[in-house]
């Protein structure tokens, strides 16, 4: 099976550009990656390459561990002096990847660091988060939260508890059908009809 490299072009067998250590390395570290971010990185690699060179095997090998160690966090910052931390999966960080690689000719080449992919990372995190707490405050005025809370409460209030302790009785055969029907009637007396 032939392989050709999306950067430069270079054209062999696949084994061919998994022949040295830091080749299976990497290889490695992006089959560990969730599949859309493995993906993602390898054409991510290709802004850290050199002008007239190309990107050495450790070098891509430290990157590409690097990544995945930002993506395994579950958490993005944009800096990490002001601790503000957003929720954030493998897939944002493959969307920032690819926003990168859309907007390449904008960029300036080589790439240096991950510090561009955080903050485009964080700003999507941000976004998705923002989303989530509209949806959330949207749902409380709109008494969602508590019509949730009101089918728990229903379920663990005492009438219906003791409703299903002589239903319980009832099948186990301690009372009769007409015992059954005694005790359900002063539970509801006890409790309220209408919490049951």
């Amino acid at each position: 099976m032939r392989a050709t490299c999306p950067d430069c072009g270079a054209d062999g067998h696949v084994s061919a550009f998994f022949a040295e250590a830091d080749g299976k390395r990497l290889a490695a570290v992006l089959a560990g990656m969730a599949p859309e971010l493995g993906r993602a990185t390898i054409g991510y690699l290709g802004l850290f390459k050199p002008g007239k060179t190309a990107l050495r095997l450790p070098r891509a090998v430290k990157l590409a561990e690097e990544l995945r160690a930002l993506a395994e966090a579950g958490s993005v910052t944009n800096d990490e002096r002001t601790g503000v931390r957003r929720p954030c999966s493998p897939a944002t960080w493959a969307t920032g990847i690819e926003q990168m690689l859309a907007q390449r000719a904008a960029l300036t080449l080589p790439l240096k660091n991950h510090n561009y992919l955080r903050a485009i990372v964080f700003g999507l995190a941000d976004q998705a988060d923002a989303a989530a707490e509209r949806q959330r405050e949207t749902n409380a005025r709109a008494g969602k939260h508590l019509a949730a809370g009101s089918e728990k409460s229903d379920h663990e209030s005492p009438l219906v508890a003791e409703l299903k302790f002589i239903e319980r009785q009832h099948e186990l055969g301690q009372l009769t059908g007409e015992e059954r029907e005694a005790k359900r009637a002063q539970a509801r007396a006890k409790y309220g009809a209408s919490n049951g």
